[in-house]
């Protein structure tokens, strides 16, 4: 018996060797095109029984990932996560535009660099004393779509 093509040519032995953050993006945009096709895939992803929730962080061992770290620990990231909340901006959107500068497409293209400088960012700012006050939007420039927001705790 062949086996079943969904949209994009995506079948579930192909899916099965992707990594949970690549089946997260293509779960994603399978939701994201709002089509009979494009939920087949998205269900087909769920029923698989394997993660594809948010993207892994990058490790510090992968080289992104490294200079991901490397950037976050300068005093310009530290000051750009201070600076937008002062502004009533999330953390993220200062340090999001400063990696944009840095790294450009390799942080741009990489959807678990995102998930690796929220979760830096939000280390950093609890560190410094602050308190996460929920989630806002960030603005459209930015590469992430939201982050969290900080008050003095």
């Amino acid at each position: 018996m062949d086996e079943e093509i969904f949209i994009g040519g995506w079948t579930l032995e192909t899916l099965r060797h992707r990594s949970q953050t690549e089946r997260n993006a293509i779960w994603r945009r399978a939701r994201a095109l709002h089509s009979a096709e494009g939920n087949h895939l998205a269900r087909a992803i769920e029923r698989l029984g394997l993660p594809f929730d948010e993207p892994e962080p990058l490790s510090v061992d992968d080289p992104l990932g490294s200079r991901i770290h490397d950037l976050l620990a300068t005093p310009a990231a530290r000051s750009a996560a201070i600076e937008a909340t002062l502004d009533g901006l999330p953390a993220m959107a200062g340090v999001d535009v400063l990696l944009h500068d840095e790294l450009g497409e390799d942080y741009r293209l990489n959807e678990a660099a995102v998930a690796t400088v929220q979760r830096l960012v939000d280390t950093l700012m609890i560190s410094l004393g602050w308190t996460p006050a929920g989630r806002k939007d960030l603005p459209r420039r930015c590469v992430a779509r939201s982050g969290v927001f900080w008050t003095r705790g």
